[in-house]
């Protein structure tokens, strides 16, 4: 676990400039789901990776979500202190222990929700939250504002059950 982070300013500015970038040099908005699904469409033939709006293997989508994981990878490399790699996950773990099937098996459920969700929702947290609303979607803004209630009441609840701060 990382005990000291970058300013949140830093990843923000960040966030602000890639989605600039991308729309202004590809046309296209970023979103994380999409990125998915570009690569789900390198190892699967399903037609559904395949239809054109979702960008095809290797798009910019595709090269957006491998770039998410080297950032998060140089940030851990760059931040003060040690790192090494691990499965611990802090709170996650007082929450649900240690076993690597319980975690594999809740956050196998969480990714589920999280892609249902994502098709529920049009999209994704980064694509309602960052494109749409840079585009001005009402849509976006109700979905942004569900995804907040959402991850504050989800994060007091953990907070309770953990015994608090």
């Amino acid at each position: 676990m990382i005990e000291q982070y970058w300013e949140f300013w830093i990843g923000g500015f960040a966030i602000a400039a890639v989605a600039l970038l991308i729309t202004l040099f590809t046309g296209h908005f970023i979103g994380v789901t999409r990125g998915y699904v570009s690569i789900c469409s390198i190892i699967s033939k399903r037609p559904y990776f395949h239809r054109p709006e979702m960008g095809g293997p290797w798009g910019i989508r595709t090269l957006f979500v491998i770039g998410i994981v080297i950032g998060g990878l140089l940030a851990a490399l760059t931040t003060e202190g040690t790192w090494t790699p691990s499965f611990s996950y802090g709170q996650f773990d007082q929450l649900f222990g240690n076993s690597l099937v319980t975690k594999g098996l809740v956050m196998t459920a969480g990714g589920v929700c999280w892609g249902y969700g994502a098709r529920l929702a049009g999209g994704c947290t980064s694509g309602n939250s960052i494109a749409g609303l840079s585009k001005g979607s009402l849509a976006s803004l109700i979905a942004t504002m569900g995804f907040m209630v959402a991850g504050i009441s989800v994060t007091f609840l953990i907070n309770a059950l953990l015994g608090g701060l």
